[in-house]
C-alpha cells in the first residue's frame, strides 16, 4: 500500500472512530442532563476539555513526531482571536447546550438519530461555499439517508416525562446547525495552529463564556457535588470532557486533513446506528424493527456513497472558509 492510499484508510479509520465515540453522546448526557442543568454542565464539560487537552498539549508539543499535526505553540494571531471564540462559543458551546436541552425532551435514540443530520449540514455548506460537488449516485445515496433521518424523527419516539417531543427536536436541530456551520473554519484553524491548540483556544474560549452565563443566570456551581459524589457520573463527565470533547476532535481534524471536511463528516452517519444499539442496550430504550430498518439503511446509504467515491474521485475540495 502506497503512502497516499495508506492515508485514505487511516483518514477513514479516524473518521469512522470519531462517529462511535460520538454516537454514545446522548447515552453519556442523558444521566448528566438529568442530574445538573444544561447551562452548567456546558461549564464543567468545557472545564474538562480543557483540563484534558492541556495534559495532551504539555505531552506532545515537543514531540516533533506528532507536535506538527497537533501543535507546538499556544500563541494565537489576534486576527484569528475571534474565529476561534466563534468557533468555541457557536460550535461547541451552543452544540453542547441545545443537545443537552433536547434530552430533557427526547430519549438518547432520537437525539442521536438527528445528530445524523450534522454530515448533511455539512455537505450543504460545502456546496455553497466551498466548491464541493457530488454525482447522481452519491446524491441518492445523501437523499435517502436524509428522509430516513426524517422519517425517524417524525416516528414514534421513546417517551421522557414531562418532555415535549417537538421541543427536543427543535433544540437538537439547533445542536446540529450549531456545529456543522463551523466544521470548515475549525478545519483551517487546525491547518494553521494544530488540532489540540486550535481545540484547546476554543474550549477555553467557551469554558470562559460558559462561566459569564452561569454567574449572569445566577446559577449553582455546586452542583458539581451532584457528580463527584456520584462514581457513574464522574466517569461520564471526564469521558464527556476528555473523550467526547478532546481526543475525538482531535481524531476528526486529523481526518479532515486525510480525507476532507466532507467526507470525514459524512462518516457521522454511523451515529445514529451506534447511538441507537447504546440506548437500547445502556438506558433501556424501545427495540422495534421500524428503527432498526431506519438505522441499518442509512449505513448502507452511506456505503453507497463512500463506494461510489472510490470509482468517481471529486474534485480537490478548497478548505479556505469563505469569510476568511
Amino acid at each position: 500500500m502506497n503512502n497516499a492510499n495508506k492515508d485514505v484508510v487511516l483518514g477513514w479509520i479516524a473518521a469512522i472512530s470519531v462517529a462511535v465515540i460520538w454516537g454514545v453522546t446522548g447515552v453519556v448526557s442523558k444521566p448528566l442532563s438529568m442530574a445538573v442543568d444544561p447551562m452548567t454542565l456546558v461549564f464543567f464539560r468545557y472545564v474538562t476539555a480543557v483540563i484534558g487537552l492541556s495534559v495532551i498539549f504539555m505531552l506532545t508539543y515537543k514531540n516533533t513526531k506528532v507536535n506538527k499535526e497537533l501543535g507546538t505553540s499556544l500563541k494565537i494571531d489576534k486576527s484569528d482571536i475571534f474565529k476561534i471564540a466563534m468557533c468555541g462559543i457557536v460550535g461547541q458551546g451552543l452544540f453542547s447546550l441545545f443537545n443537552f436541552l433536547s434530552l430533557g425532551h427526547i430519549g438518547a435514540t432520537e437525539n442521536g438519530v438527528v445528530q445524523g443530520m450534522n454530515p448533511f449540514v455539512t455537505v450543504f455548506f460545502g456546496m455553497m461555499f466551498m466548491n464541493f460537488r457530488m454525482n447522481k449516485i452519491q446524491w441518492g445515496a445523501f437523499l435517502a439517508s436524509a428522509l430516513c433521518i426524517y422519517v425517524m424523527s417524525v416516528g414514534p419516539t421513546n417517551d421522557v416525562e414531562g418532555g415535549t417531543p417537538w421541543l427536543g427536536f427543535l433544540f437538537v436541530t439547533c445542536s446540529v446547525l450549531s456545529i456543522a456551520c463551523t466544521a470548515h473554519l475549525r478545519a483551517s484553524l487546525a491547518d494553521k495552529y494544530g488540532s489540540v491548540v486550535s481545540m484547546l483556544m476554543q474550549y477555553i474560549s467557551v469554558a470562559i463564556f460558559g462561566l459569564i452565563m452561569v454567574i449572569a443566570m445566577g446559577l449553582d456551581l455546586s452542583q458539581i457535588t451532584i457528580i463527584l459524589s456520584d462514581p457513574l457520573l464522574l466517569a461520564l463527565l471526564i469521558f464527556l470532557g476528555t473523550g467526547i470533547s478532546g481526543l475525538s476532535y482531535v481524531i476528526q481534524l486529523y481526518s479532515f486533513k486525510k480525507i476532507g471536511v466532507e467526507k470525514s463528516s459524512l462518516s457521522l452517519n454511523l451515529m445514529p446506528l451506534v447511538g441507537y444499539v447504546v440506548a437500547v442496550v445502556a438506558l433501556g430504550e424501545d427495540l422495534s424493527f421500524f428503527k432498526t430498518a431506519i438505522v441499518s439503511t442509512i449505513v448502507v446509504a452511506l456505503y453507497v456513497f463512500n463506494a461510489y467515491e472510490t470509482k468517481d474521485k471529486q474534485p480537490a475540495v478548497d478548505a479556505t472558509p469563505v469569510n476568511a
